[in-house]
């Protein structure tokens, strides 16, 4: 099920965040998430959130600040639940395009969101802390047919 983040979510979400990205201040980014998004959804299972998706809105477009779903729990369709309920949430509040980063070496995420319609819009040189360079991709929501 997907639904909107409780407090009662914050330790998986840490959780979710250190397994995917080992970032230097897992709560500090769940704050940013918290502070800054418009929508911070979940995907429950069981009572248990094995993935989460940020979305914050930036004048006309809205774009995915971060997303991720548990190892065990990829490859069955929760991440793309997810998208789908955060691209809904930003076409009701009528945005015109939602954007994200994802990593050049990431092509599992990359097909996920060339699935979704997708498109890649340029290379971001260095984007990542460790040098990686990031596609910076954008779906169109004029062109969205769903």
């Amino acid at each position: 099920m997907i639904r909107e983040y409780t407090v009662k979510d914050f330790r998986d979400i840490l959780r979710i965040e250190e397994e995917a990205f080992s970032p230097k201040n897992p709560a500090y980014d769940l704050f940013i998430y918290l502070s800054h998004s418009n929508d911070l959804l979940v995907a429950d299972i069981g009572g248990s959130v094995v993935g989460y998706i940020a979305v914050m809105d930036m004048n006309d477009s809205s774009k995915i600040i971060s997303f991720a779903v548990k190892k065990e729990f990829r490859g069955f369709g929760v991440g793309s639940m997810l998208l789908d309920s955060a691209i809904e949430r930003v076409r009701r509040r009528g945005k015109k395009a939602v954007l994200l980063e994802v990593r050049v070496s990431n092509t599992k995420a990359q097909n996920l969101y060339k699935k979704k319609r997708f498109k890649v819009m340029d290379v971001i040189t260095g984007y990542y802390r460790d040098g990686e360079d990031a596609y910076l991709m954008m779906l169109d929501l004029a062109d969205d047919f769903q």
